[in-house]
C-alpha cells in the first residue's frame, strides 16, 4: 500500500480539468520539480502489468506524478476522485482516492487566485487500497476512467451530492470494448461482459471483467449506465458492479409509442465516465445481389437482383438495424453511363410496402431492356430516397454495380427488293442483298460473312443414308451430312448482294417421313453468321435471345406452282453456271441409263 503522503515543498501543478456551470476542476500532477509554477497535464497510467495488478492507477509511482485537485468558483471544499455517474437525478459512485486512512476527501487548503483553491500537494492519493473507515467507503482506482470531482463541506460526508466532471484531464488510461444490443419488444439494453484494455507507461494489455484478478470484485468496482450523454451527466439508469454479473440489462426509459422506424435515439452506455455510443432506431441498406446477363447486349434483358436489408450492427449496434421497419418507403433504380453520370438511360421508382425486420431482408428485382449505345453503364440502387424512414445511418442507402452494354449486329435482309427473312419457296433464284450495322448505328464494312444451307441438296454428294457398323453386332444410323457454305464479305457501306438459291430437301417432307432423315443425318438450316473487321464474332439478338448465327426462313417448302419472270443479279454467269449444273444431270441420268 501507498503510503501516507506528507506536505512537501515547492511541487509542480496541472494534470486533470474539467468545466461544468462556471467550476472549474483540475486534478494536478506533481513533479518534484524546483519550480513551483511548473504545471503538467498526465493522465493516469496503470502500475501494473499483464501478470500482476501491480498498485492500479496509483499516483506517484511508476510513471505517474503525484497528483492534487484544484476547484474554482465553489469556495474552500473537501475533495475527491469519483467514478461516477447521474442517473435519473441521483448520483450512483465509487470514491477511488483520499486523504488519509480516516479522511475520505482532501482540503483544497491553498488558494491560487482567480476563485480556485487546490489541494496541497501529498496530501491526496489516488487509491491502491479499499479503505472502510473514511466515509464514503474507499474502493481501489482499478480500471480506466474519466473521473468526476466530488464536493463537500466535511473530510467524511457520507453522502456526497455535489460533483463536477472532470473529463481528459482527469483520466485514469485505458478504455472498455464491450457487446451492447437493443431489444425492441422489451426496450431494454443487454450489455454483454466487457474487455479492459489497461495502459501502463511502456504499453497496454486487455483483460475481462470476470478476470479473478483485474476483474470486478468487491474493492474493484465499476459504475455503468445506460445514457444520454458520452460522460454519464444524464443517464435513465446505472449501477455499481461489484461482481461481474453479466449479461446486465438496462431499462431505456423508451415507451412502445416512442419506438418505431420514424424514431432514432443516440445513447451511450457509460462505464467510468467513458461512454460508449449505440444507436436505437432501423437503418434501411440495398446490395445489389446480381447484374444478369454480364455483358449484356442491346435490346437483351438486363435484370438487377437487389437486396433491401435492415442490418443490426453488432456488437456496438453504433448504427442501429435493431427496430423493424413496417412503413412504406420508395426504391429508385437508375443506369447511368459511368463516365457521365448525367446520362441516365433509365430511371424508376417503386414503393415497397414490405415490412423488414430488425436484421431482415427483402429481395427485389428489375427488368431493363438494354436498348442504350454501348458502353460501360452504373446501375444505382438507392432505399428510402424521400426520407419515408428516420435512420441510424443515412448515408449507407446506395449500392452500384457496373456492367458492359456491348452492340449487336442488326442485318438488313432483302428479298427480291423486299426486306424480309422468308423466301417464298425452295429450288428458285433469288436476288439476296445485305446491309449490316450494329445498334451504334456503325457500318460493318468489311466484315466477313458466311451463309450455310445445311442438309439442302447438294449435287457433289446427293443426300444419303445407312447404317454404319459400331462394333461385332451393332450399329447406328448415319449419312452424309451435306453442308453448303457461300463466303463474302460485304463493302464500305457494309453492303453484299448476289443470286442465291435456296435448295432446301424434299426429303424432309411429310411423304417421306419413313426414311427418318432427321435422325441419320440432323434438320434442315439455313442461316449466316461472321466477324467483324477487328474479327470478332458478329452477335444477334433472336427472340431476345443472344445468338451467333442469324436464321433464314422459307415460307413454302411443298410448292409446286409455277415461278414467274424476273432479272438476277449476275445473270450471266449465274446462268452458265446452272447450266453446267444441268448437264451434270443429264450426266447422272445418262449413267444410270447406260
Amino acid at each position: 500500500m501507498k503510503k501516507i503522503k506528507t506536505k512537501k515543498a515547492k511541487l509542480s501543478l496541472l494534470t486533470f480539468v474539467a468545466l461544468l456551470a462556471g467550476i472549474f476542476i483540475t486534478i494536478i500532477p506533481h513533479a518534484y520539480a524546483p519550480s513551483a509554477q511548473f504545471t503538467n497535464d498526465q493522465d493516469m497510467y496503470f502500475t501494473g502489468s499483464s501478470s500482476d495488478p501491480g498498485t492500479v492507477y496509483q499516483d506517484a509511482i511508476d510513471g505517474n506524478q503525484d497528483i492534487g485537485i484544484q476547484l474554482c468558483d465553489v469556495g474552500q471544499r473537501y475533495v475527491g476522485a469519483f467514478y461516477a455517474l447521474n442517473a435519473g437525478g441521483s448520483w450512483v459512485y465509487e470514491l477511488v482516492s483520499y486523504n488519509s486512512f480516516s479522511n475520505a476527501l482532501a482540503l483544497t487548503d491553498s488558494d491560487v487566485g482567480g476563485g480556485c483553491y487546490e489541494v496541497t500537494e501529498g496530501f491526496l492519493t489516488i487509491s491502491p487500497s479499499e479503505l472502510t473507515t473514511p466515509d464514503p467507503d474507499i474502493r481501489k482506482a482499478a480500471f480506466p476512467g474519466k473521473v468526476y470531482i466530488g464536493y463537500a463541506t466535511s473530510a467524511n460526508p457520507g453522502t456526497v451530492s455535489d460533483f463536477v466532471f472532470g473529463g481528459s484531464n482527469a483520466q485514469l488510461l485505458g478504455d472498455y470494448s464491450f457487446t451492447r444490443s437493443f431489444d425492441e419488444s422489451t426496450r431494454q439494453v443487454t450489455i454483454q461482459t466487457p474487455t479492459i484494455s489497461f495502459q501502463t507507461s511502456s504499453g497496454s494489455f486487455a483483460k475481462t471483467a470476470s478476470d479473478s484478478d483485474f476483474g470486478i470484485s468487491g474493492d474493484r468496482r465499476l459504475v455503468i449506465g445506460f445514457c444520454d450523454d458520452t460522460d454519464g451527466l444524464s443517464c435513465n439508469a446505472g449501477s455499481v458492479f461489484s461482481s461481474s454479473s453479466f449479461p446486465a440489462i438496462f431499462n431505456t426509459g423508451l415507451t412502445a409509442g416512442q419506438v418505431n422506424d420514424q424514431n432514432t435515439y443516440t445513447k451511450y452506455v457509460v462505464i467510468n465516465g467513458l461512454g460508449k455510443q449505440m444507436c436505437i432506431g432501423s437503418n434501411l441498406k440495398t446490395s445489389i445481389s446480381s447484374v444478369n446477363p454480364s455483358p449484356v447486349y442491346y435490346s437483351q434483358n438486363l435484370v438487377i437482383n437487389y437486396t433491401i436489408t435492415n442490418p443490426l450492427d453488432t456488437p456496438d449496434e453504433n448504427e442501429g438495424g435493431n427496430v423493424g421497419v413496417t412503413s412504406s418507403f420508395d426504391v429508385r433504380v437508375t443506369i447511368y453511363n459511368s463516365s457521365q453520370s448525367s446520362q441516365i438511360v433509365y430511371s424508376s421508382t417503386e414503393t415497397v410496402t414490405d415490412d423488414v425486420a430488425s436484421s431482415g431482408s427483402v429481395s427485389k428485382s428489375i427488368t431493363w431492356p438494354a436498348n442504350a449505345p454501348s458502353g460501360s453503364y452504373t446501375a444505382k440502387i438507392e432505399v428510402d430516397v424521400n426520407s419515408d424512414i428516420t435512420e441510424c445511418n443515412e448515408a449507407d442507402n446506395s449500392d452500384t454495380e457496373n456492367f458492359q452494354l456491348l452492340p449487336v449486329t442488326i442485318p438488313e435482309v432483302y428479298i427480291d427488293g423486299t426486306q424480309t427473312d422468308f423466301f417464298a419457296y425452295p429450288n428458285a433464284p433469288y436476288n439476296l442483298s445485305f446491309h449490316f450495322k450494329n445498334s451504334d448505328n456503325q457500318t460493318l464494312r468489311n466484315a466477313n460473312i458466311t451463309l450455310i444451307e445445311q442438309n439442302g441438296l447438294v449435287i457433289s454428294a446427293p443426300t444419303q443414308i445407312y447404317n454404319r457398323s459400331t462394333g461385332v453386332a451393332s450399329t447406328e444410323k448415319d449419312g452424309i451430312k451435306a453442308q453448303t457454305r457461300i463466303d463474302f464479305q460485304t463493302d464500305y457501306s457494309g453492303n453484299s448482294s448476289f443470286t442465291f438459291i435456296p435448295t432446301y430437301n424434299k426429303l424432309y417432307s411429310p411423304q417421306y417421313n419413313y426414311t427418318e432423315l432427321a435422325d441419320y443425318i440432323g434438320s434442315y438450316s439455313l442461316y449466316f453468321q461472321g466477324v467483324d473487321e477487328s474479327g470478332s464474332n458478329l452477335a444477334f439478338i433472336e427472340n431476345g435471345v443472344l445468338t451467333t448465327i442469324y436464321e433464314l426462313n422459307i415460307t413454302n417448302t411443298s410448292y409446286s406452282g409455277s415461278f414467274a419472270g424476273k432479272g438476277i443479279a449476275n445473270e450471266q454467269m449465274v446462268s452458265q453456271v446452272m447450266d453446267l449444273v444441268y448437264q451434270t444431270f443429264s450426266n447422272f441420268l445418262q449413267t444410270l441409263l447406260s
